[in-house]
């Protein structure tokens, strides 16, 4: 049974932990604890590079089943990183199915070592997993890992949303897992404008009607998906998208086979926060 460090190697340090099961097991590890609520606690601040939307980390990881009786709710341990090995994946981009992951590390520096407390639809989920250990992590079981960061690689700017917070929220968090009610309104992406907006293509507030998606399901661009993390209820937020993580070169057509947004086009959000389910 490969571990999570060698699935994710095997996809360029970029997709991994695919969860699996295995019959001929002979530990297994089950759980009947409810799901504790996500928390992430600071073990060791770090100092280096802070790991943003679509940075490249590298980072090493001790996995422990959940006991809340235990200090940091770890329980067994079940599964870590080889001695000296990071695991790498691209932060907050949806490259990893441990959603935790993606939240915990997002904002961190290197050298920063973190606990981070994981329901099962942060972790998991239904599948469950069996690690190299031998260890079956249930379906629908909460974990705990101790994350450190070691590395950062910054993205390259053609997979950079630039982000402007126009206003700051005080409702609930935008994070992965949730089903976000948004207004929008987008635009063409034009230098010579002073507000960089050129033509108008699309606005739920013209239509009158809100928008709703579910975070990192690859159901909105790339660009989305990255720009709204971390936004609160009632904020607005203003995203320059690159084409690499809007249409690319396919662009959009409408009904009438009509150019509505061109090949390559960069492209500039308006973004209103409405709700967080």
């Amino acid at each position: 049974m490969k571990s999570m460090f060698q699935m994710i190697a095997t996809l360029a340090c970029v997709l991994g932990l695919t969860a699996c099961g295995g019959g001929d097991d002979n530990k297994t590890a089950t759980t009947e604890t409810p799901q504790p609520a996500y928390a992430k606690t600071d073990l060791v601040t770090g100092t280096g590079e802070t790991a943003a939307n679509g940075d490249l980390v590298t980072i090493l990881y001790t996995g422990y089943l959940y006991d809340s009786t235990k200090a940091n709710g770890r329980g067994a341990q079940f599964e870590t990183s080889p001695t000296g090995a990071g695991v790498s994946f691209a932060v907050a981009t949806g490259a990893v199915p441990i959603k935790g992951w993606d939240q915990g590390v997002l904002g961190m520096k290197v050298g920063g070592k973190a606990n981070l407390v994981l329901p099962s639809s942060l972790a998991f989920g239904a599948a469950g997993y069996t690690s190299t250990t031998g260890v079956k992590v249930a379906a629908n079981a909460p974990l705990v890992f101790e994350v450190e960061l070691i590395a950062v690689k910054k993205a390259s700017p053609s997979a950079t949303v630039t982000i402007k917070d126009n206003v700051v929220g005080t409702g609930a968090e935008a994070v992965l897992s949730k089903t976000l009610t948004v207004h929008y309104t987008g635009w063409l992406y034009d230098e010579t404008k002073a507000d960089f907006k050129g033509t108008k293509f699309d606005s739920s507030v013209d239509k009158g009607q809100t928008f709703d998606f579910a975070i990192g399901t690859a159901t909105v661009i790339k660009g989305w998906d990255r720009g709204v993390l971390g936004m609160k209820v009632g904020g607005k937020r203003t995203l320059i998208v690159p084409s690499e993580l809007g249409y690319g070169s396919a662009g959009t057509k409408d009904a009438n086979g009509a150019v509505v947004i061109p090949p390559n086009a960069k492209l500039i959000f308006d973004i209103e926060l409405i709700a967080v389910k």
